[in-house]
């Protein structure tokens, strides 16, 4: 088995990680720039491109845990300029929060609103940042000007005026468009909480989003989500990932404010938190729409005929029962446990119906995958078809391996044609014998930050029809 595997389903899951307007007043015909499904014609998208300055998170993300993030940053950034550039020229319009971020300063500062602003986003550090105001650009907002980062205490800890933002380049997971509008997100993770902050600052300020209104801010409605889970279906549905790192509550209030139906997707309970929770992470690390009547994913978690006889959870157990020798003298045994990730796969993939307008909660009893096959979808496979191949190699070599390699995480450019990390190469051969374009380009390094192309990108404007 795979080193990258085992620390997923094993090591972690030891390691003891232990302007709103109410939905009656919404007039889909009177907003601009909505997404009313994720497989229309991409026009314009939100991205920010790793630095090397963003290796600073390092320090902070999981504290007394014995693991470090050891990205290769300057890889990364590399991959991620072949995403911009396959995006522009396909025709997107690429807005950067770096731009987005110097507009908007600009106008805060010219509006006399950028103190108050600014204490939102840092009401911690704002007390001595407060003094520096004539020097915040937006690299010191990201967390990337080390006279701000490197910063110490009475005591010679390190104290940063502006703690970093390593991971907003995933940039779906501060905001979402949907038919109504823009959903604001926020996260779970702490060393995330920026982000949603730092979103509403742009949306509020810089000139090119002015036109996108917030309609749910889900820090104002206390509750918590990730943009990667919300995916939205067509005009009146989204499909939303509930119970990892996004809570059902979220769907609920959304389903209300928004008045859209929520297919709430149950993702690994964050309650018995394993390796699972990160390879299973959002509902688009597992599953994507990418056609009219298409969607990529894992068959094994969202269709109920596997459950009485679970290939992935039969696997697995041999995975943990296997024979294991005690650590001699000297010798460091790493533990490999896959009990809470056996628990926690069955309950992937159950459907919640959270109805339109008054967020009323109903137990659908399907799976994701049973739910759109009755509407006439076709599932393509994570890894691709199983061939000849016996469940374990097939799980092995090539479910697991590109899954957890981001294989599932693809962006729509249109429908039937999606951006792709290349090293996914069943999972892309695939798609392309379904009827799906693929471009694909080497990402490997930003697959090693747990995030695709899905992540990696905030669509703000689809073309479509019924707009």
């Amino acid at each position: 088995m795979n080193i990258r595997k085992i620390l997923t389903f094993g090591l972690i899951c030891l390691a003891g990680i232990t302007g709103l307007i109410s939905a009656g007043s919404i007039d889909i015909k009177d907003k601009t720039g909505r997404v009313v499904s994720d497989i229309d014609p991409l026009e314009s998208v939100i991205i920010l491109s790793p630095t090397a300055d963003d290796r600073k998170e390092t320090y902070g993300l999981y504290e007394d845990s014995p693991f470090v993030l050891l990205n290769y940053f300057e890889g990364m950034a590399q991959q991620h300029r072949m995403l911009a550039n396959l995006l522009q020229y396909n025709g997107v319009r690429t807005l950067s929060v770096v731009d987005l971020l110097d507009d908007a300063l600009i106008n805060a500062r010219r509006a006399g609103k950028l103190e108050s602003a600014l204490a939102e986003i840092f009401p911690d550090q704002f007390p001595r940042l407060k003094g520096r105001l004539s020097r915040i650009t937006s690299s010191a907002i990201l967390g990337r000007d080390p006279d701000f980062f490197f910063n110490y205490n009475d005591r010679g800890a390190l104290d940063p005026l502006i703690p970093s933002t390593g991971a907003f380049f995933y940039t779906r997971d501060f905001a979402v468009s949907t038919p109504r509008g823009i959903i604001l997100a926020n996260s779970s993770v702490k060393w995330r909480k920026h982000e949603h902050l730092i979103g509403r600052f742009l949306f509020r300020y810089a000139d090119a989003l002015r036109e996108h209104p917030i309609v749910f801010d889900a820090e104002a409605e206390g509750v918590r989500c990730d943009g990667g889970d919300i995916i939205v279906k067509d005009e009146r549905t989204i499909l939303m990932g509930i119970g990892n790192f996004s809570q059902r509550e979220a769907a609920r209030k959304i389903a209300q404010k928004l008045n859209l139906d929520v297919i709430g997707v149950a993702m690994p309970p964050i309650e018995g938190f394993s390796g699972v929770n990160f390879e299973i992470m959002h509902l688009d690390t597992v599953f994507n729409l990418v056609d009219a009547k298409k969607v990529l994913t894992v068959p094994y978690l969202f269709l109920k005929k596997y459950d009485s006889d679970h290939p992935l959870v039969k696997f697995l157990r041999a995975v943990h029962d296997r024979p294991k020798k005690e650590a001699e003298p000297g010798e460091f045994g790493l533990p490999s446990s896959l009990k809470s990730a056996l628990e926690s796969i069955p309950k992937v993939g159950w459907l919640t119906l959270f109805k339109a307008g008054t967020g009323e909660a109903r137990e659908l009893g399907q799976k994701l995958g049973d739910y759109l096959e009755e509407q006439g979808y076709e599932i393509i496979p994570v890894g691709g078809e199983k061939g000849d191949l016996s469940d374990d190699r097939y799980l092995d070599d090539r479910v697991l391996y590109e899954l957890s390699l981001q294989a599932a995480n693809v962006v729509q450019l249109g429908p039937g044609k999606v951006l792709a990390y290349a090293h996914n190469k069943h999972t892309n051969e695939a798609l392309r014998k379904r009827g799906v374009q693929v471009l694909a380009f080497e990402g490997k390094y930003l697959a090693d930050g747990l995030g695709g192309p899905h992540c990696l990108t905030m669509p703000l404007v689809r073309k479509s029809s019924r707009n």
